[in-house]
């Protein structure tokens, strides 16, 4: 029997399927079974399948003969249900893999035996080949040990960990034991609710925080370049995760949490949001916010250190005032544009013309105060010391709040 069951999911995804299948044959950890399901692709991804096979014993390959539904979960779900190893993990068809990453997450995981292991990752934008950090980067710096048993709130901490499944490995009898499967429907980001499903289900994780694996983002096809509405898809898997929730009597709590959650995929997703598009946006967040009361909003906004601007939106849905949830996301996307433009010049205007222009948006910022109206229009030193000093609290709002609109962006992913 192999120690590893690694399930390969694609569709269509030729010019990318080949390097990913490469980097799982060329793991250091041989003895695996590499369950490749390809969701009914119209390209060649089915043949390079079939050739890797052929070369490979191990590579198992499964060929669905139409695109389903289900997309990712179905192949997905076909992979589990055909895995025989103790231990299962994943692999997206267009990512590639370090060497030697299932080995050492499955040492972690057998080492202290855990049902659940994680590493870290990189993302590569296809767009223009450039590499960058996940959402969660923050998050690995105040990990300090190898394994951590789950109790509620540290439960609670790696359910804010980025969902994705492929720089993970399973328990399989944790996954049997409890039904874990990923949903089926027509919809996006099946991964969210696996990941509570296995964070709530499991006793103990292993950490593994080196970078062992490369997802790439802003490909063409992929689901990360809907700009409408299906991306509104994913707050579906607010009511997956809320039943399941309510089915093990767990609801109170994990409740605040998974409005938390909600609330930061709506951040998100506004922002992608078209204005016309936006009334129904905020109907389905009225329907979501509906379920909780006034107590449990405040502590999802506590914990998830959330800023005004969605304490504003938040307050707006409960209180059906779609004028108020409009200005919110126009706010929001004021600050968004403002650290895009700070970055910018930082990047190719340097650090002293940047506060230059920093200076300079001060002082106009200053003049324009209702306070300083019928002030002299010249500034001291002090009132300049206090404009820098105000916007430099302004840029660490901005900061965190940009963590969070990445922190959701990889939550879909």
């Amino acid at each position: 029997m192999p120690r590893l069951s690694v399930i390969v999911t694609s569709y269509n995804i030729e010019d990318y399927i080949e390097q990913c299948l490469a980097s799982v044959v060329a793991q250091t950890l041989v003895d695996i079974e590499i369950i490749v399901v390809d969701d009914g692709s119209s390209d060649s991804t089915p043949q390079i399948i079939r050739r890797f096979a052929a070369e490979d014993p191990r590579i198992v390959p499964v060929l669905l003969k139409e695109n389903t539904v289900g997309g990712v979960a179905t192949a997905a779900n076909t992979g589990l249900d055909r895995a025989t190893a103790p231990y299962v993990g994943f692999a997206d068809g267009d990512d590639v893999y370090e060497p030697e990453m299932f080995e050492l997450l499955l040492d972690a995981a057998d080492h202290h035996d855990a049902d659940l292991a994680m590493c870290n990752y990189r993302l590569l934008d296809e767009s223009t080949g450039e590499h960058g950090e996940p959402a969660d980067r923050s998050r690995w710096s105040s990990i300090d040990r190898e394994f951590y048993d789950l109790d509620t709130e540290t439960r609670k901490r790696f359910l804010k960990f980025v969902a994705v499944p492929w720089r993970k490995i399973y328990r399989r009898s944790m996954l049997d034991e409890h039904g874990i499967r990923f949903p089926v429907g027509d919809y996006f980001f099946e991964d969210n609710p696996f990941h509570w499903f296995n964070v709530i289900s499991a006793d103990r994780i292993a950490v593994v925080p080196e970078v062992l694996c490369t997802h790439r983002v802003a490909r063409a096809g992929q689901t990360m370049g809907a700009v409408d509405e299906k991306l509104f898809k994913i707050f579906e898997h607010h009511t997956t995760i809320r039943c399941w929730l309510v089915d093990r009597d767990l609801l109170e709590i994990y409740k605040s949490t998974l409005l938390g959650w909600f609330i930061s995929q709506l951040e998100w997703i506004g922002q992608r949001t078209p204005t016309n598009l936006r009334r129904q946006l905020f109907d389905i967040a009225a329907d979501h916010y509906s379920a909780y009361d006034q107590r449990t909003i405040d502590q999802a906004l506590a914990e998830g250190e959330k800023g005004p601007t969605a304490r504003d939106f938040s307050t707006a849905i409960t209180r059906r005032n779609y004028a108020g949830f409009n200005r919110a996301l126009d706010s929001r996307s004021r600050n968004a544009n403002l650290v895009v433009r700070a970055a910018y010049h930082l990047r190719y205007s340097g650090v002293r013309r940047t506060m230059w222009l920093g200076s300079r948006f001060v002082v106009n910022a200053v003049r324009n105060r209702r306070t300083f109206r019928n002030q002299p229009k010249s500034l001291d030193l002090d009132d300049v010391v206090f404009g820098l000093t105000v916007l430099q609290s302004r840029i660490n709002q901005l900061d965190r709040r940009l963590d969070e609109i990445i922190d959701a962006l990889d939550d879909r992913r």
